[in-house]
């Protein structure tokens, strides 16, 4: 693909800000350090739209690194698990990639007798998949939608920057977030569930209406980003219902079906590792995802295509990692870790910016917090707005006789609201990585359209729902 055209001014505004904004006077409430953080997520956001991924995630971390030191930034950015996993997943799901196994899924599923001429059904399977299994690493998990969707587009013929890619991606990753808080005992519901709890252990988290809140809110928020993309944003699904094979579908492969075995061992051997037996559960526990992809990868070179070939070379399938894609998510790592650390000012700075509003009434102040919540989530860390958040909810709430366990409910769901820049989540981030079939401006324009439609319609339908579940 031809590359993008960019004017140097934007290299020297990313630069500016990345490498030089550390040196502005520290104001409102942040310290040296985090002016110098502040500025490195301007100029990254600045950079990932106008520029590409790669090059001011580089510069992003290295402008961190003068604030916080290096050693301190390639701890919390390289040294992530989340790094790590998205290098070495590749091992698992790259022979899917390699050998064609995700375009052959992606032809079965556009040709299934339940499925075929329906486009809107295939959608939806895809979304619902997402929000089901969000629990799991969100990363990897997107990186595998990405791959599988890629391949759809491409079987149909569907090409950049079309409003069925864009969307789609942007709606994946709404569903992985919010399924990674769709369960109170695993992955981030765990974590909220937790911070909630030790915050305010007086009024503790019902886990049953929590359970009940997510499940209800999350089918009912799925069917409305159907109706939004389909009514408002007038998605064309044509393309997925009209396809039609020449020739029918092509039998699978001997090099489609080894990588295809593998994939699905990847995903069970993880499931196990999860909600296996005892057992089993404990030994798979000792190699964690990582290890799980590395056996995998180790097996790939054993196996054999139909041309009697290795099925994947490790060294080639390594080379198919997305830099651009992880120095943005190493980036997004370490910035979130920063932003929660109490000697950069941030979390001061943000608290300053919503206390004003503390004179409202109790009911209006409380949606105003849902506001910044929103908006605090897209710029910054989501459990930063958490944090943040709560007392103000848990407080307000009391004051005026609701329950707010409800209200912290519905924050929570809110803080999966990340879709408007790749810094709103690390999945937003893999979503917008790939340029080669998204474009960071649409991206972030249909991102914020959708963010915001969605949380108005939210609070219509969730906040007399949160009354009559939590009471």
């Amino acid at each position: 693909m031809e590359a993008k055209k960019v004017n140097i001014i934007h290299y020297i505004i990313c630069a500016a800000f990345c490498l030089l904004f550390r040196f502005v006077p520290p104001f409102g409430g942040l310290t040296e350090m985090g002016v110098g953080i502040v500025g490195t997520f301007i100029g990254a956001v600045y950079g990932w739209i106008m520029i590409d991924m790669l090059w001011p995630s580089v510069l992003a971390l290295v402008g961190i690194g003068l604030s916080i030191g290096m050693n301190n930034m390639m701890v919390n950015s390289f040294g992530s698990m989340s790094i790590v996993c998205m290098i070495v997943c590749m091992m698992a799901i790259g022979a899917a990639v390699k050998n064609g196994a995700f375009t052959w899924m992606a032809t079965k599923l556009l040709t299934a007798k339940a499925l075929a001429g329906k486009g809107w059904t295939i959608l939806f399977v895809i979304l619902i998949l997402a929000w089901l299994i969000g629990f799991f690493n969100g990363i990897i998990m997107m990186m595998i939608f990405a791959s599988f969707m890629i391949s759809m587009f491409e079987q149909v013929g569907v090409k950049k920057d079309d409003k069925l890619v864009v969307i789609m991606f942007l709606s994946v990753s709404y569903q992985l977030m919010r399924g990674q808080i769709l369960f109170p005992f695993m992955s981030t519901g765990l974590i909220y569930l937790m911070s909630y709890n030790n915050m305010f252990p007086n009024s503790p988290m019902p886990m049953g209406q929590y359970l009940a809140m997510m499940v209800s809110m999350g089918l009912i928020m799925l069917f409305v980003l159907m109706a939004l993309m389909k009514f408002v944003f007038r998605v064309d699904v044509s393309p997925l219902s009209n396809y039609k094979p020449a020739g029918g579908v092509p039998a699978a492969t001997k090099g489609q079906k080894m990588a295809v075995i593998l994939f699905v061992a990847f995903l069970a051997l993880n499931v196990l590792c999860i909600f296996g037996p005892a057992p089993i559960k404990h030994f798979l526990e000792q190699f964690g995802v990582v290890g799980i992809c590395m056996v995998i990868g180790a097996i790939v070179p054993l196996l054999k295509d139909e041309n009697g070939k290795p099925l994947g070379n490790l060294e080639e399938l390594l080379h198919m990692v997305n830099w651009g894609q992880l120095m943005m998510v190493g980036y997004i790592m370490v910035v979130s870790t920063q932003m929660m650390v109490p000697d950069t000012g941030i979390s001061a700075f943000m608290a300053n910016i919503i206390k004003p509003f503390m004179t409202l009434p109790p009911i209006v102040f409380i949606m105003v917090v849902m506001v910044f919540c929103l908006v605090l989530t897209n710029i910054a860390n989501n459990m930063l707005a958490a944090v943040l958040c709560m007392p103000f909810l848990v407080n307000f709430g009391s004051m005026i006789g609701m329950n707010p366990v409800g209200m912290v409910c519905l924050m929570f769901i809110i803080s999966e609201f990340a879709l408007a820049t790749p810094a709103a989540s690390p999945i937003t981030a893999v979503a917008f990585s790939y340029t080669d079939w998204v474009s960071s401006s649409k991206m972030s324009k249909y991102g914020i359209l959708l963010v915001t439609i969605l949380f108005v319609v939210f609070m219509i339908i969730g906040w007399p729902l949160q009354m009559i579940i939590f009471g």
